[in-house]
């Protein structure tokens, strides 16, 4: 299951060439970390994962995706 988990306050970046990487990997680091202490299953999410409106993360389970919903109201699933 592939879900993208939007960054806080709704950020979108228009381009990626201007960002502020520190920024982003923060807020990548702070995502990942969350997912990584409610997901039972396995994830995985890299460095190419991080797109304009958030972070994709790849789900092995369904349970894990309801768990990220909670926290993360606008998650989206991707089929």
């Amino acid at each position: 299951m592939l879900i993208v988990i939007p960054y806080p306050n709704s950020k979108v970046y228009t381009t990626m060439i201007d960002v502020d990487q520190d920024e982003l990997h923060t807020m990548r680091k702070h995502i990942l970390d969350y997912v990584d202490m409610v997901c039972s299953g396995p994830w995985e999410s890299d460095e190419l994962d991080v797109l304009h409106n958030g972070i994709r993360v790849r789900l092995g389970r369904q349970q894990d995706y309801f768990m990220l919903k909670l926290k993360y109201g606008s998650a989206e699933e991707y089929k």
